[in-house]
């Protein structure tokens, strides 16, 4: 699917952008202004909580199947797969952003971790919400995550 590819290209120009420009070097330092650390708090609290409500609490999550969709049975190994892989993604960016969020300054290139997951959220609230690909037709969780990120 060609949506799938929007990110990569899209980071892909981001980065080709900021080697062609030595004033946006991915080497130089990036003061965290007051105004990141508090989308990065945002961003990272969310990324705490997720993989813990992903793995231990799913099927407990009231009005999940409502905002969603309907979750694939428990007793599958592609739901543990899936469920696996997604904690583990939101782990390591809150880890990534957690050391972010303790420095006064950080290395452009340290802001791409963030940067990649809104590439990715941009084309997943496109799939979920405005080019209705889901299965189930709109989730409304996407409606909240725009708000919430954007």
């Amino acid at each position: 699917m060609a949506l799938a590819a929007l990110p990569y290209v899209g980071f892909g120009a981001l980065i080709l952008y900021c080697r062609m420009n030595t004033a946006l070097d991915l080497n130089n330092q990036m003061e965290i202004t007051p105004l990141m650390r508090k989308a990065l708090h945002v961003h990272f609290w969310y990324f705490i909580a997720c993989p813990i409500m992903i793995e231990v609490f799913l099927d407990a999550v009231p009005g999940l199947n409502y905002i969603v969709g309907t979750m694939p049975p428990a007793t599958t190994n592609g739901r543990h797969f899936l469920q696996c892989l997604a904690a583990e993604n939101f782990f390591v960016t809150s880890v990534s952003l957690g050391f972010i969020l303790n420095q006064s300054s950080v290395p452009r290139w340290a802001l791409m971790t963030p940067f990649a997951q809104l590439a990715w959220n941009l084309k997943n609230h496109l799939s979920w919400f405005f080019i209705h690909l889901a299965p189930e037709g709109r989730m409304p969780f996407a409606f909240a995550d725009m708000v919430l990120i954007w």
